[in-house]
């Protein structure tokens, strides 16, 4: 019975893996993640943890769904302030709620800060490109000021404003939760092959 639950965990990743390609490309050619793949994702990790709670005992399953709930809501929490500023959109939020359900509460944190690292070397990328570091370093002490000014209440600047370099974040989170899920993968598959 036992030896089933490497299998279940590896099919878990490959979804987790399949969502992000089909995630990545919605997001970077239309700036937009559907919710029917954010419902769809989570209908197929919720069955794999059916399937876990009716072939392994419940004390082993319980642990990793009590986490990955605490992914959902560690998810949810990190990105309400970004939300409310208008930092990042409602499908991103969103997105990593669903990979805290597949990677659990460290693999959906690991994955937020992969995701953050990527996403900050191709936000300096774009800034390079688009009019210079020198720019970019003016609108965060713009942000900053009008946060301050405002009693941390309103941030002035809206990064999806007109002039406002967009990028699609859901890519760089993406790309973070795959990250994680390789390095999962190789951890099950070395695992099964003792």
């Amino acid at each position: 019975m036992q030896l089933q639950l490497p299998y279940l965990i590896i099919a878990l990743l490959l979804g987790l893996v399949f969502l992000s390609i089909l995630v990545s490309i919605s997001d970077y050619r239309y700036r937009r993640i559907p919710n029917q793949y954010l419902v769809w994702g989570s209908v197929y990790a919720l069955g794999i943890y059916v399937l876990m709670f009716m072939l392994l005992p419940f004390a082993t399953v319980i642990r990793g769904f009590l986490m990955s709930l605490l992914g959902i809501l560690a998810s949810g929490m990190f990105f309400y302030l970004p939300y409310k500023y208008r930092q990042v959109g409602a499908g991103d939020v969103k997105l990593a709620m669903v990979f805290g359900l597949f990677l659990g509460f460290k693999g959906a944190i690991l994955a937020i800060l992969l995701g953050a690292m990527v996403g900050g070397v191709w936000a300096l990328a774009l800034a390079w490109k688009h009019g210079g570091i020198g720019h970019m370093w003016y609108n965060i002490k713009f942000m900053a000021k009008s946060m301050y000014l405002s009693g941390f209440k309103e941030m002035s600047w809206d990064l999806r404003s007109d002039g406002a370099i967009a990028m699609p974040y859901g890519v760089a989170l993406c790309i973070g939760a795959t990250l994680i899920a390789i390095e999962q993968l190789l951890i099950q598959f070395e695992y099964l092959q003792h």
